[in-house]
């Protein structure tokens, strides 16, 4: 698997003086396609999709939020802002449409872009997200799959949030490993399978500890702008979103994809029995997502024949 290198690595000059950080693969040429990443998370996923997305003709463009990897923190970040700055960097690329595609944390952002950049987003692909909790009538909980803080723990104390996350990356840092080996430990036999492909586990890895090493406050930040509420309720998002979500998912519930299609006004689910979580890096599934992409765009953008 081609994971990328450093020069991939771009950065961005914001509105209000911050530096966007991301990558840029795939086909440079391409279609694009901007890329929110998990949390834990960075901007290096984005490379694991660079050789599906040069073989099926999409830019893969994967931005670091505030205060992971490269980009500057940014304080009282809201969900809303995210779909700003994918604005300003569209417009420094000079690009007027793009498709959205978030995995896990990155699954809110695609939800924020289609509701936000409608007017310029033709669809949205989200990967195993998190459903907008604000309006999920289903148990809550204090600590999701991943041993992140849930939404039941963000609605009664964000203070709490913080310190909890604080305290894990901590740990991670005074005993370098062991937030992945406990990791690896809930994953799902197919989850396992992935990893075990040439590449992945290493890039993976080098993922998470870029993230790690950002530091409690910023990854707390990112968090709980989506466990709290997103600034927009999701029978007013426009753009149409496909949804997929394995069954055996150990972090993300199935119930949260249900919730999140059944309550969007265009969206279609489609649920992935024996699949764990880390689908999205495994080739095979990204040339499935990517040809099944390329076929709704023709048709989308194919010319209308009237009779007369």
């Amino acid at each position: 698997m081609t994971t990328g290198s450093a020069a991939a690595d771009h950065r961005l000059t914001l509105a209000d003086g911050r530096t966007l950080a991301y990558t840029d693969t795939g086909d440079p040429q391409g279609y694009p396609l901007v890329f929110a990443h998990g949390m834990p998370g960075s901007r290096l996923e984005g490379r694991l999709f660079d050789e599906q997305a040069r073989r099926y003709g999409f830019r893969i463009l994967a931005p670091d939020r505030p205060g992971i990897g490269g980009s500057t923190y940014q304080p009282g970040r809201r969900l809303l802002d995210y779909p700003d700055d994918v604005r300003q960097l569209l417009d420094a690329l000079g690009l007027n449409r793009f498709t959205h595609l978030g995995w896990s944390s990155g699954g809110s952002r695609t939800v924020a872009c289609a509701y936000a950049l409608a007017d310029r987003m033709d669809r949205g692909l989200c990967l195993s997200g998190y459903t907008h909790f604000a309006e999920f009538p289903g148990r809550q909980t204090l600590i999701e799959g991943t041993r992140w803080p849930g939404p039941r723990l963000a609605s009664l104390s964000p203070t709490l949030v913080r310190w909890a996350v604080r305290l894990i990356v901590r740990l991670s840092r005074w005993y370098p490993g062991i937030y992945l080996r406990e990791a690896q430990q809930l994953v799902s036999d197919d989850d396992r399978r992935i990893l075990a492909l040439p590449g992945v586990e290493a890039a993976f890895r080098e993922d998470q500890r870029l993230c790690l090493a950002s530091g409690g406050n910023a990854i707390a930040t990112d968090l709980l702008t989506e466990l709290g509420h997103w600034g927009f309720s999701l029978d007013r998002v426009p753009a149409p979103i496909e949804v997929y979500q394995g069954e055996d998912d150990p972090f993300v519930s199935p119930d949260y994809a249900r919730h999140l299609a059944g309550a969007l006004p265009q969206a279609r689910l489609t649920l992935l029995p024996g699949i764990g979580h880390l689908y999205p890096l495994d080739p095979a599934f990204q040339a499935r997502l990517f040809a099944s992409l390329n076929q709704a765009l023709q048709r989308e953008r194919a010319p209308v024949v009237q009779n007369f």
